[in-house]
């Protein structure tokens, strides 16, 4: 009766650990994933104001994007969030009406990095997102 007590023991500290570590992961990923959007979003919006007022808005379809204020803003966006660049891997894309921002860190698991030692008790998180300039009907 003991050893079945130990190993229901043992089954639940597991079970305790393993919920743990995919929490940590998840709440790390959701992080990521709201400062991409809201990093894509922010460099959306950096329309590019010279063509609108030389040329006016488009009859249809994008509104043009100012491709290098549009990774200000991103970088601007990220340094505001506090995600501190040398901490995460930061990629942004930007074309003529898009902008693309990836982030991705390696996060230290709670129980698994207290466990074992080295990289084994770590896992890569990444998340990405695009945004489109407005679009005129």
């Amino acid at each position: 009766m003991l050893l079945l007590i130990i190993g229901l023991v043992v089954v639940a500290a597991l079970l305790v650990a393993v919920v743990t570590d995919v929490s940590a992961l998840y709440l790390e990923r959701r992080e990521l994933v709201a400062a991409a959007d809201g990093a894509a979003l922010a460099g959306a919006q950096a329309v590019d104001e010279e063509s609108v007022y030389q040329n006016g808005l488009p009859s249809s379809g994008p509104v043009p994007l100012d491709q290098v204020a549009a990774e200000r803003a991103v970088r601007e966006y990220l340094a505001d969030a506090g995600l501190v660049t040398g901490e995460f891997e930061v990629s942004i894309s930007t074309s003529a009406t898009t902008v693309s921002v990836g982030l991705a860190t390696r996060l230290q698991l709670p129980v698994a990095s207290a466990v074992t030692a080295g990289a084994s008790g770590s896992a890569e998180v990444s998340a990405s997102a695009t945004a489109r300039t407005a679009v005129i009907p």
